[in-house]
């Protein structure tokens, strides 16, 4: 961290190593500022700006956590005498950016945008580790469509336009179905990203507990977790352990190969740690995905619509039942396909379909592969992390329409 925007944090991790706290496993220090837009028709018509700071200590395996970032704060909470640390700071509030109200634009001319900014800092082991991530962009429709981006937000990005081709509802039963690149994220996050975290595989909660080393899709899709890419909103440069972050591969052309974990889970899936992420300083760590990004070998040029008979364009949520082995799967924007082309815009819809029938469904890849905007906020255990994702368009058939 640059000395003019923070100081003393080298001390503090020295002053708390020699402290010796009795159970101490690490210290987390956090500042985030938001600040929310509401637009009409194009302009500003309200902001709300807040700051949040605050502190959480882990000891004996238990958190204790405080808001404020002061030096009696902190002792407190390590069972010190506040004399016993320097002084320090953390970087100080950026101003919030300017908004172009163009990039924000619905069809229904209403909107709200929030911009987010945060920092932290990990101490553990006698060492100060900053934790960047890149400041976000969340835009809101007003029938609730949520997109997320790295900040600015992409000038690319509109909210739909409403369809001119006639609304239909979809033809209950199985489908072949084509999803583009936002679709294809979501379902993606759900089969192989939120199973692969450390803590659902230890407890029995994922479908892909002990089959690493396995053939789990018919297609050879590589998936990989990037917390490098800082393009993306679960970008950051060191997990909240202080572990530095690097691209960790889940599956190699269609072969499990990896999976999620913190400092707790590692030992015991022997992996490395790298992935424990935070909701807040009121928030343990856990083993959390940040930005999946996925590549297919061979892809074909373009979308292979005459193959399809439904077109996904965006999921609304996605939801995996472990127990069942169920993936659900809210349809927000589709449209029938007939012989290639689109002929119906359709209603809201469900579809699901089986883990195993899925990965073995994958039948094709095709670009243009795209940064998705979605799924953007992932909630566990009412926790949520921004995530990011980077998918090819795909071709599956082992869903049915409900």
């Amino acid at each position: 961290m640059e000395s003019d925007r923070s100081t003393g944090l080298a001390e503090l991790a020295a002053a708390v190593s020699k402290a010796r706290v009795r159970g101490l496993e690490d210290v987390y220090l956090e500042r985030r500022a938001e600040t929310a837009w509401r637009l009409e028709d194009g302009r500003v018509a309200g902001l709300e700006a807040s700051l949040h700071e605050g502190a959480a200590v882990r000891r004996d395996g238990t958190l204790a956590s405080a808001d404020g970032l002061d030096r009696p704060a902190l002792a407190a909470l390590l069972g010190l005498e506040s004399r016993r640390l320097p002084a320090f700071s953390l970087p100080r509030w950026p101003e919030a950016p300017h908004l172009d109200p163009s990039h924000a634009e619905p069809a229904d001319g209403r909107s709200a945008v929030r911009w987010r900014w945060s920092c932290a800092v990990v101490l553990a082991g006698g060492r100060a580790v900053a934790v960047t991530r890149p400041q976000l962009a969340e835009l809101t429709s007003a029938d609730g469509q949520r997109a997320l981006f790295a900040w600015p937000p992409d000038a690319r990005f509109r909210f739909r336009v409403p369809d001119a081709l006639p609304q239909g509802s979809a033809r209950p039963g199985k489908a072949r179905v084509l999803l583009a690149p936002a679709a294809a994220a979501v379902l993606l996050h759900e089969l192989v990203g939120h199973p692969l975290e450390g803590d659902l595989l230890l407890r029995g909660a994922s479908p892909w507990a002990g089959r690493s080393g396995q053939a789990i899709l018919r297609f050879p899709l590589t998936v990989v977790d990037d917390p490098t890419r800082a393009d993306l909103p679960g970008g950051h440069s060191a997990d909240d352990e202080g572990s530095a972050a690097a691209p960790r591969p889940l599956v190699d052309a269609g072969v499990l190969c990896g999976a999620l974990a913190d400092r707790r889970t590692a030992g015991l899936l022997g992996v490395e740690p790298g992935n424990a992420r935070r909701a807040g300083v009121h928030a343990p760590p856990r083993p959390r995905i940040s930005n999946l990004v996925a590549t297919a070998r061979d892809p074909l040029p373009e979308p292979p619509r005459g193959d399809a008979t439904l077109e996904v364009a965006a999921f609304a949520s996605g939801t995996l039942e472990p127990a069942s082995g169920t993936i659900l799967l809210r349809v927000r924007r589709a449209f029938s396909l007939r012989r290639g082309e689109r002929r119906q815009s359709l209603a809201p819809f469900t579809l699901a379909g089986s883990v195993d029938g899925v990965t073995l469904g994958l039948l094709a890849a095709a670009e243009p592969a795209a940064a998705a905007a979605e799924p953007g906020w992932c909630t566990k255990e009412g926790e949520a992390v921004p995530t990011g994702g980077h998918a090819p368009w795909l071709l599956l058939e082992g869903l049915e329409v409900r």
